[in-house]
């Protein structure tokens, strides 16, 4: 899995995930994603149109940078879902969690 960085400005920052973010690739991704849990973003845009999986820990992972968004008063926003992780995210209640677009 990679991410990708396609905007940052004070107020937000708009990352792509390519490929799958599974048990692996989420140890990396938390290390990838940690300078922007350290800032206070207003939003976190994070473009899942590259994303082919996602595993239980991947979705760990972005719990961990929603809680660390809300801590800061941002909040995550997921766009280009697949309609598979779309249901994914229903059935798990991740739909709740974070502004899908």
């Amino acid at each position: 899995m990679k991410v990708v960085y396609l905007s940052s400005s004070e107020e937000r920052v708009e990352i792509a995930l390519q490929g799958e973010l599974n048990t692996v690739a989420a140890q990396q991704f938390a290390i990838d994603i940690e300078p922007i849990m350290d800032e206070a973003h207003k939003e976190i845009v994070v473009d899942f149109s590259m994303l082919e999986f996602i595993s239980s820990a991947g979705m760990r992972s972005l719990l961990v940078l929603n809680k660390a968004a809300k801590e800061k008063g941002g909040k995550v926003v997921i766009t280009g879902a697949s309609e598979d992780i779309k249901q994914i995210f229903g059935l798990t209640g991740f739909d709740a969690l974070f502004e899908m677009k």
